[in-house]
């Protein structure tokens, strides 16, 4: 039975011979290297494969470009450049979900360009425990690693990952057009050390609706705010509607909680809700003060807490439903707080449900002690070379594509939802550009701590009751059932009681 061609081996199939300078002989290996059947992977872990794969399908990840603009559009226009490896065949094994989305986003492009390689997926590593990881790296032995920044310590201390700073100044590989809290994070990962690189990340920003703003006379936001400043400007809007619908100050994202944004309030301040022993926090009067602002506007109704749609019982919702529900993309919202992949849904908007007022972004609000500081920034995977891979070179010439000028244009073109790692070519100051994205620094400390805990969450059990402790609390602070400094206190005494559980459990695991 014949291999079902997926849309770009289609598109390549038909592609007219000669194009970029390619011959024919070229075209054809080219054809052979790109539709090798996919190696077939094993199951994954949910925790971290599935998540990741949830999060880059709905940001946009997968590579839509028509083959045309894939041979033609290098911005040098110069034709295929060949490295010195690229004078033999090259297989080379990447560390990826599956063949057929490397190939969409990156394997397609970087085979044109060298003919002589040809892309191997090997099946998926179940855990990214230190361990268990290195059991598959020897096995699979993969040239180029898809890996969480809290691995690169392990892998590096046993030299299992190639330092890639000599060869990026050798081959003129500018460190210096990238993010510079992209790059300082993932050094910090390495001890000072650059291990990897990432072509993408995540922050958050305020989103707000300029007509809105000009419409009902209230000055528009800004850059660092604080969440304190962000918070009054919302309840300017405090009982204003038009159309015979309210108009919110301020939503947030599709799954969002009250509790939610109370630890993103406070953990902008560097709150927290516990030590690192688990003892709770909580009952200060720091954390009084958030959760009085933010219950307040959840009450009086400035803060949206609407109904969201459910899904459909095959459990998909269409982004057309979702765009309707939403009060900032329906213009019934002044402001919003999102990450960065919104940016995308607002211009989908446009097109699918008519959105058509003016809008703009400033930063995310920041601590008033730090105001050049992002608390929300994720670093979803980081791509590295393994040390002892035989095709170093050939995963040195992928790593640079991925993370390259061509790539990051090409998704720049698109308005895609992914943020690039690489600075703007030019720094766009419009109110819609993505160079708000740009303008704070980050904790690099913290970014590690987050992104390990996303992978490896200290004591899940604990932070799931805390957080529904949380939830619960702020639910009878909005509904009156008690004051917000009664729910901060009975949070605080919950709380120690499931670190007494937490503590308890730990100890009798170390027992055992």
């Amino acid at each position: 039975m014949s291999r079902k061609l997926s849309d770009w081996e289609k598109e390549l199939s038909e592609a007219p011979l000669g194009i970029v300078s390619f011959n024919e002989r070229t075209m054809r290996k080219i054809k052979e290297r790109v539709s090798v059947p996919a190696t077939r992977k094993s199951r994954f872990q949910p925790v971290f494969a599935g998540a990741m794969v949830v999060l880059l399908l709905a940001s946009g990840w997968l590579m839509r470009d028509s083959l045309s603009g894939l041979l033609a559009g290098k911005e040098s226009g110069e034709t295929a450049r060949i490295d010195a490896w690229d004078q033999e065949d090259v297989v080379l094994k990447v560390q990826y979900f599956d063949r057929a989305s490397f190939m969409n986003e990156f394997g397609l492009p970087f085979v044109v360009r060298h003919p002589n390689a040809q892309i191997e997926v090997p099946p998926y590593p179940e855990s990214t425990e230190p361990e268990a990881y290195k059991q598959w790296l020897l096995q699979y032995e993969p040239d180029l690693l898809q890996i969480p920044l809290f691995l690169i310590d392990a892998l590096s201390e046993e030299g299992l990952i190639q330092p890639l700073d000599a060869w990026a100044k050798r081959d003129g590989f500018e460190l210096a057009d990238f993010h510079a809290p992209i790059i300082r994070t993932i050094r910090e990962a390495g001890n000072g050390e650059l291990y990897g690189l990432t072509p993408h990340f995540e922050t958050y920003a305020l989103y707000y609706n300029k007509s809105l703003f000009e419409r009902f006379g209230v000055a528009p936001p800004e850059d660092r705010m604080t969440w304190s400043e962000t918070l009054e400007l919302a309840a300017r809007f405090n009982g204003q509607g038009q159309s015979g619908q309210p108009i919110y100050g301020l939503t947030t994202a599709w799954g969002m909680s009250p509790f939610d944004l109370i630890q993103n309030v406070g953990e902008a301040d560097g709150l927290r809700l516990t030590d690192a022993d688990l003892n709770p926090t909580i009952d200060s009067a720091s954390w009084r003060s958030v959760w009085d602002k933010v219950t307040r506007g959840y009450r009086d109704g400035w803060i949206f807490d609407g109904v969201w749609p459910s899904s459909e019982p095959n459990g998909h919702i269409s982004t057309t439903e979702l765009y309707k529900a939403d009060p900032f993309l329906t213009g019934h919202a002044a402001m919003t707080f999102r990450s960065s992949f919104y940016r995308q849904d607002v211009f989908s908007a446009a097109d699918q449900i008519g959105f058509q007022d003016e809008w703009g972004i400033v930063t995310q609000p920041v601590s008033s002690d730090r105001s050049d500081i992002a608390s929300e920034l994720s670093i979803a995977t980081v791509y590295a070379i393994n040390a002892k891979s035989p095709n170093k070179d050939a995963a040195w010439s992928m790593l640079r594509f991925m993370n390259g000028p061509e790539h990051a244009q090409s998704e720049r073109s698109r308005k895609g939802s992914s943020l690039s790692s690489r600075l703007p070519a030019s720094q766009e100051d419009s109110a819609t550009g993505e160079g708000v994205f740009y303008k704070l620094n980050v904790d690099s400390a913290s970014v590690l701590r987050y992104e390990e805990s996303m992978y490896r969450p200290p004591n899940p059990s604990f932070i799931q009751s805390v957080r529904a402790a949380g939830d619960e609390a702020a639910r009878g602070a909005i509904k009156g059932n008690y004051s917000s400094e009664q729910a901060v206190s009975q949070l605080q005494q919950r709380t120690e009681e499931l670190a007494i559980a937490a503590r308890a459990e730990m100890a009798a695991r170390k027992e055992n």
